[in-house]
């Protein structure tokens, strides 16, 4: 069966005279991929009304990862989210949310014009790197609000951590609550009983896959899949046509559709030789004195637990050209798959035994404020989101007079108690600090000020100062 990359390379070759949109024209004197843009010409179906190749695309996209009902997303998980969202949350309807979520979750919650409910995570006390959700909090978040309309949780998180997802679901099913998952980072899950089972395995109604991120597909690349009877498909739909582009790039739909077809005729083959290679090389890096590696649910990721995660991160790529996928605190994250060459792993290897010998960091006494009880995340914000978590319905948030709000610098005691107007976070991954609604505390300003010290990207600040009510 020809996939829409193959369809395409054929019709470039075609000789058919593009009078039609992308400017590009397929003229490859411009641009190496200009040859395969096209836009829905005669043949080539229509992303929002798919009868033909996009259709047939989608529905192995549903086969292979087990889904009822599978969109493809150009616009990337974040399209899915607030898809996802808007489309099972009316208005003024509760939702519970993980607070270790993405940012996009809490642009559509606030999109949606939702209530939510925030359920915590619990933090692992010697790395500051947030646990999964259990079964347990997910069902005293619904017995305080039997009322709600939805659950989403993050599983895997940015370091690999997975929730109780099958238990949660199989509860939340008897209450006839629906469970959306980002499983952003797990899109390759369903291909090795060396990772964590996935989430539609496990029973969730709305599952978005970054396959971009794990599996071989261009950036912006992401699925959404539908399951069960909790979901209004159509009303799902309406929003999933909402949030992507009515001009949808051919390349990045071919690109998905070429991952997939990847993965049906030699997936197994290659996540067998995949996960050799990556256990050898897990192995090799626990033999390391300075630097430790963390066990954690999915063995692709490797988190890095150090004195200084810049600092690792910096010699990294300035010494050796090794570019990680971020750093924190105290760890760094380096994400493997299966496309990663032999070449890859050694030089890895071998750049981390040679830092892991010459370690000379020395991490000043004034950055360990919020380090005293040995928490090294950046993102270990449960003390300060909780009790005093205030949240502002979504009218408030359109307060935007001059009276209605004020800028307010991060080393200005005044700003602690204020009520945000912005989402601060750290990017990667771009979980908030402090959310729009949520009241700034001493310990998230003592985040930000770490954050900015360290070198890692702080976003949601106007030139260092938060967006506050008065």
């Amino acid at each position: 069966m020809k996939d829409i990359l193959n369809r395409l390379e054929e019709y470039s070759k075609d000789g058919y005279v593009p009078m039609h949109m992308p400017g590009g024209k397929r003229n490859t004197d411009f641009s190496s991929t200009s040859e395969l843009d096209i836009t829905e010409i005669d043949g080539f179906d229509n992303i929002h009304n798919a009868e033909g190749i996009i259709k047939d695309a989608s529905e192995r996209a549903a086969s292979i990862y087990g889904a009822d009902r599978t969109l493809f997303l150009v616009n990337g998980s974040t399209a899915g989210i607030l898809a996802s969202i808007c489309g099972t949350v009316r208005k003024h309807s509760k939702i519970i949310v993980a607070r270790n979520c993405h940012v996009s979750v809490y642009n559509a919650v606030l999109l949606a014009e939702a209530e939510p409910i925030y359920a915590m995570p619990d933090v692992d006390q010697a790395t500051g790197i947030y646990k999964g959700l259990t079964c347990e909090k997910i069902r005293k978040c619904v017995e305080d609000n039997p009322d709600v309309a939805a659950v989403v949780i993050t599983s895997p998180t940015y370091e690999g951590v997975v929730s109780q997802t099958r238990q949660i679901s199989e509860y939340l099913h008897e209450k006839g609550i629906v469970l959306i998952v980002d499983e952003a980072h797990g899109a390759h899950f369903k291909f090795s009983k060396e990772f964590p089972d996935s989430a539609v395995d496990c029973g969730a109604d709305l599952v978005i896959n970054s396959i971009h991120k794990t599996l071989p597909a261009l950036t912006q690349t992401a699925l959404l899949h539908i399951s069960g009877n909790y979901v209004d498909i159509d009303r799902v739909e309406r929003y999933w046509n909402i949030y992507q582009t009515t001009s949808p790039s051919y390349i990045l739909m071919a690109s998905i559709d070429r991952c997939m077809s990847i993965l049906e005729s030699d997936g197994q083959n290659l996540f067998k030789d995949y996960v050799k290679r990556l256990k050898n090389l897990r192995n090799e890096i626990g033999k390391l004195e300075n630097i430790k590696l963390l066990d954690s649910d999915d063995i692709s990721k490797i988190i890095l637990i150090c004195q200084d995660g810049k600092y690792l991160y910096d010699r990294l790529l300035k010494e050796y050209k090794v570019q990680l996928e971020m750093a924190s605190f105290r760890y760094v994250i380096a994400m493997t798959s299966i496309a990663d060459k032999e070449e890859y792993y050694y030089r890895f290897l071998t750049a981390l035994q040679m830092i892991d010998k010459t370690w000379k960091c020395n991490t000043e006494e004034e950055d360990n404020i919020y380090f005293e009880n040995n928490i090294g995340s950046s993102y270990s914000v449960a003390e300060s989101c909780s009790p005093d978590m205030v949240f502002i319905p979504a009218k408030a948030l359109e307060l935007q007079d001059e009276n209605g709000y004020e800028d307010f610098a991060v080393n200005c005691d005044e700003v602690c108690g204020k009520i945000s107007l912005s989402s601060v976070l750290i990017y990667p991954p771009g979980m908030p600090v402090v959310n729009i609604g949520e009241r700034v505390t001493e310990e998230v300003i003592a985040v930000i000020r770490k954050a900015n010290n360290a070198g890692l990207e702080v976003t949601g600040l106007k030139e260092g100062k938060i967006r506050c009510l008065r």
